[in-house]
């Protein structure tokens, strides 16, 4: 039961990497698996059987959800954008209880100071301006994937669209996962991904470690200003009453289904 959990997660957090405007390591956070995978990502010579199992049945999870629904989250995307990104919305504010139950009774003047600093960063790297990209850097799109996706509240999507690689991306990951990839792409692209996964992994295992309260403050700024970014640009999509009472449920959904996956996750 706990790998189907686990699995089913994964599920979700790799369907949210589809999305622009919506971090799938926000999604790690609200289920419970951010800073175990960061651990192990961290010391890859130190994996035992419990951590491959680990990594086995979330990543498996999240490169089903990616390569079976990113068609279909795309054609959702444009025919129900409201909806869906509501739902997702949904999802991660379910999850912040999580962090909140970590920060409680600790605010003071420098963990607001960190919080505005996440929050600001952020808010900087989402509405870049949009810039000539090169598809053919495949080296340097891994390593910006593994950061906007280890980095809690930055959405991977939302930095690729502002490059002007999204397309490109997307097109390279369902390449590597169907191994229809060239070597040339997939070897870069799994290196610069690899190295900056290791190298990041170190520094943010670091500070969940020596300093856990002021990262989670960090870690609410980059997730509240994520959310308030997807909420306005929602705001610039034309809509109708029908989609709006659809997202709303939706909302409600995505909040509840985190809420009780946390919850029962927790037992096992």
């Amino acid at each position: 039961m706990n790998n189907i959990i686990l699995f089913f997660k994964g599920f979700i957090i790799g369907i949210a990497k589809i999305l622009p405007g919506v971090s799938g390591a926000v999604l790690s956070i609200s289920f419970g698996v951010y800073e175990r995978l960061l651990g192990i990502l961290g010391n890859p010579l130190k994996i035992k059987f419990e951590d491959l199992k680990f990594i086995f049945f979330l990543l498996g999870g999240a490169g089903v959800g990616i390569s079976l629904l990113c068609n279909f989250v795309l054609w959702c995307l444009d025919k129900w954008h409201i909806p869906t990104m509501l739902l997702f919305i949904g999802l991660i504010v379910g999850g912040i209880p999580e962090i909140t139950d970590e920060i409680k009774h600790k605010i003071s003047f420098k963990n607001t100071v960190i919080f505005i600093l996440g929050f600001f960063t952020v808010m900087i790297l989402t509405n870049l301006g949009s810039t000539s990209g090169n598809g053919n850097h495949y080296f340097l799109m891994g390593a910006i994937e593994s950061l906007t996706t280890i980095v809690p509240g930055i959405s991977g999507t939302a930095i690729f669209m502002a490059l002007g690689w999204y397309e490109s991306l997307l097109g390279t990951i369902n390449s590597i996962l169907s191994f229809s990839a060239s070597f040339n792409i997939a070897f870069l692209f799994i290196l610069g991904f690899l190295i900056s996964t290791i190298l990041i992994s170190k520094v943010l295992g670091y500070l969940f470690n020596r300093y856990k309260t002021e990262t989670y403050f960090c870690v609410l700024g980059f997730m509240s200003s994520s959310l308030i970014s997807m909420i306005f640009d929602l705001t610039k999509n034309s809509y109708n009453n029908i989609e709006l009472f659809c997202g709303v449920l939706l909302l409600c959904l995505g909040y509840f289904i985190t809420l009780k996956m946390n919850k029962l996750f927790s037992k096992f």
